[in-house]
């Protein structure tokens, strides 16, 4: 993993001073650990007298403004401007993602460039061009940012650690550890975390911000979401589906259902859950896992992906309840071996 950090640290040196920019991609949907990990390499990168900047399909959701990133930091991507955006570009950068298809309209400018970087944790990334820094094995695309701002101290003799950065890299592990409750959680995680909190991370108020505050309207829609559930393969099989007129009747946010699908998994002898979420144009569905169900494998399946425990896809010209039965059919090959 040296010869990787080595590479990497080479191709960002390599914009020292340039007139050309680097764009870093999140995926679409954004959560703690992409947005995090994206916004604490920008800030980096920009001390290094190199310009960078975070390209995204959306604006950051209410739920982690909490966050204060500094707006100068991102790009809100539009297609009609794509070729102004390719002529500042330099090279693109995937975080938390490796391919064109998870960042949405922003992945036509990322597949644009000549110069990419992969950085990310999931065991399903599949994007094989430019320089890969992928570790399974992490619990956080965070993790793997801190040890490449550590190599870059390293070579160019500069602190660059910050308390954003720590917070930023911090809110990325707690989100996908679930505030360090998830099997993913090892020691090197802790040790990171204990770092970052050295440097000025708050473990408390991103607590309470990622896991803790919510709303009427979002315990409204859980409710609703929650006595729907239905059970299968004698309870070992959780699922329930998010409508888009529970909401509009609950005036609940597209992201209010977030961890629902962890309590799902939570039920008593649950071993797979799954949320499916009708959206405009696509069904999206999450999944959450014990052993020894495999959620990346099973969302690959369907074309998407993500962790051995928690992974997820999105499915276009179905229905919601055509999901479903796909999902409760192709579970049935697990199940019927057990």
């Amino acid at each position: 993993m040296i010869d990787r950090l080595d590479n990497l640290t080479s191709f960002f040196s390599e914009f020292v001073d340039s007139p050309k920019e680097i764009f870093v991609f999140p995926h679409l949907r954004l959560d703690g650990d992409c947005i995090g990990s994206a916004a604490a390499l920008v800030v980096t990168l920009r001390k290094l007298r190199i310009n960078a900047s975070v390209v995204m399909d959306e604006p950051v959701p209410d739920r982690l403004h909490f966050m204060s990133i500094p707006e100068d930091l991102l790009i809100v991507f539009y297609s009609d401007e794509i070729h102004n955006y390719e002529t500042r570009m330099g090279a693109a950068v995937a975080v938390d993602c490796s391919e064109a298809g998870r960042m949405g309209n922003s992945g036509q400018l990322y597949s644009l460039s000549k110069k990419k970087a992969i950085i990310d944790h999931h065991v399903s990334s599949r994007g094989n061009s430019g320089i890969r820094y992928v570790v399974p094995t992490s619990a956080s695309t965070a993790e793997l940012i801190l040890n490449i701002i550590k190599s870059l101290e390293q070579t160019f003799g500069q602190k660059l650690m910050d308390p954003f950065i720590a917070n930023s890299l911090m809110i990325g592990i707690q989100s996908d550890t679930g505030r360090f409750s998830f099997q993913n959680t090892t020691p090197d995680t802790l040790r990171a975390a204990a770092e970052l909190l050295e440097c000025g991370a708050n473990v408390f108020v991103n607590a309470y911000h990622l896991f803790d505050a919510t709303s009427v309207e979002r315990m409204k829609l859980i409710a609703k979401a929650m006595s729907g559930a239905k059970m299968f393969y004698d309870g070992k099989l959780a699922l329930t589906v998010i409508t888009m007129d529970m909401l509009k009747d609950t005036n609940a946010s597209e992201y209010a259902a977030d961890g629902l699908v962890s309590s799902l998994r939570d039920i008593e002898g649950v071993m797979v859950s799954f949320v499916v979420r009708e959206s405009e144009d696509e069904v999206r569905v999450n999944i959450r896992s014990r052993e020894p169900f495999d959620s990346s494998a099973f969302a690959e399946s369907f074309g998407g992906g993500g962790h051995y425990r928690a992974a997820g896809f999105s499915v276009s010209g179905a229905s919601a309840n055509e999901v479903c039965k796909s999902i409760i059919d192709k579970a049935a090959a697990f199940f019927s071996e057990r």
